[in-house]
């Protein structure tokens, strides 16, 4: 596998380097965009990784040197250490492919490692392909070719027909001619797939025709279009050409797989399999605005397992584990699409209730009570002390109209975890109200 690695810091030329020998992968290192161009002009690479910034330029430049020229795109990696959406806008539009935050270290270590192993055969590969021509010589010389590397194809005529295919099941790759059958061209396919977002936006387009100016390919490759093929085309092309977009989304969802597994696990409490504490600061400020902005009911319940430490001392940490899954079990199957449930830590838990008003919630909460005095799980009788706090639509309606916005998620919570206290305090196994001071 050919890799050109751009990148001005010797230091950093050290570090990648041996990331990559590691991985029995020995890239080509340059220092400039000069030296960059040079060297893509007199070779052919599977991917280029560049710095962000370069004495002559930077790694963006080289994104839109290759939509420019309409050159056949490598995967393009842009290395920073700026998280800015000004970056990741102008990198995205540039042509750039994956972008990776030097900090993360462990996330770039990955997709090394996954690169080396995506470096196989053709035999290895399979891949579901969405052809789209109205030539029917044409289709059946492209499913040959698609059909001797191990991909599965779907014909369509016309864009239309493609695009509704495409919105119903799941493609690795889309090879459309650029005139079809129907209103739409293949530059319409290419401008709505991107559009559609998620996970669909980013299949890779290849776009093939017989107009070979130089116009046409910008104009193709700037909507959006992955790679460009001019007719009369050469088998083996098309084929290293489709197995390479292959190669590079089966790796770019690999990474981006382990990239979402990780979240999950950064954002999950490995007992119960609730949300934990790095969640609620995520999504607390977002409820918060979605109730303001739309004026709506927003509810908390801070939950306590009552003597639970008493537990642990009687049972056993093992047995304590059980009551936590178990009760942890309840919150879930008590929970509407809409709620969160969050273990805080020990015994407490949260549930997050958007669009719930105070009458729903002492409701929701009696039940609850009573639905966790029978799960006994491993013999363990267990109850549970309940505060409950509400902002209701009317405070967030009045704090919008004399345009302020003193209520945050905090004053909630806190009125949440003082309603246990007092719930505790008053005997343990029951709901308490605290109402939410009109500031």
């Amino acid at each position: 596998m050919n890799i050109l690695v751009l990148e001005q810091s010797r230091v950093q030329q050290i570090i990648l380097n041996a990331m990559f020998k590691e991985n029995n992968l020995h890239p080509e290192f340059v220092e400039s965009y000069a030296a960059a161009i040079e060297a893509i002009d007199k070779n052919d690479y599977d991917f280029i990784f560049s710095g962000y910034s370069l004495p002559d330029g930077n790694g963006v430049d080289i994104g839109r040197h290759l939509r420019e020229m309409g050159v056949s795109r490598p995967g393009i990696v842009l290395l920073t250490t700026e998280d800015k959406e000004s970056i990741v806008k102008e990198a995205l539009a540039a042509g750039i492919t994956r972008i990776l935050f030097r900090s993360s270290t462990h996330e770039l270590q990955t997709f090394i490692k996954e690169l080396a192993d995506s470096d196989m055969n053709f035999e290895e590969l399979s891949g579901k392909v969405l052809l789209i021509d109205d030539d029917r010589t044409m289709t059946e010389l492209m499913m040959a070719v698609m059909k001797n590397i191990g991909f599965e194809c779907d014909v369509r005529r016309s864009g239309e027909q493609a695009l509704t295919l495409f919105a119903e099941q799941e493609f690795d790759l889309i090879v459309a001619d650029y005139f079809l059958e129907g209103e739409m061209n293949g530059l319409d396919v290419v401008n709505l797939v991107r559009q559609m977002g998620g996970k669909k936006s980013r299949v890779p387009i290849i776009v093939i025709s017989g107009q070979a100016d130089r116009d046409k390919r910008l104009e193709i490759l700037k909507s959006g279009a992955n790679d460009y093929i001019d007719k009369p085309i050469i088998p083996e092309e098309l084929q290293v050409r489709a197995y390479n977009m292959l190669v590079q989304k089966k790796l770019f969802d690999r990474v981006e797989g382990q990239r979402l597994d990780l979240q999950k696990m950064a954002m999950t409490d490995s007992l119960t399999g609730l949300y934990n504490r790095h969640f609620l600061s995520d999504i607390a400020p977002k409820r918060m605005a979605e109730a303001r902005r739309h004026e709506t009911d927003l509810t908390l319940m801070v939950i306590d397992i009552d003597h639970f430490k008493a537990v642990n001392d009687t049972h056993g940490h093992d047995k304590g584990d059980e009551v936590l899954r178990s009760f942890a079990s309840l919150l879930k199957q008590s929970c509407r699409q809409e709620d969160i449930a969050i273990r805080l830590g020990g015994e407490e838990f949260l549930l997050i209730l958007p669009h719930c008003s105070k009458p729903g919630a002492t409701e929701k909460a009696e039940k609850l009570r009573k639905d966790a005095m029978r799960l006994c799980p491993g013999g363990v009788a267990v109850t549970i002390s309940i505060g409950v706090a509400c902002v209701e639509h009317e405070l967030l309606s009045a704090a919008k109209q004399e345009n302020r916005f003193e209520i945050e998620f905090g004053d909630i919570f806190s009125a949440a975890d003082q309603a246990v206290y007092k719930a505790k305090n008053a005997g343990r196994n029951r709901v308490e109200f605290l109402p939410l001071d009109n500031k």
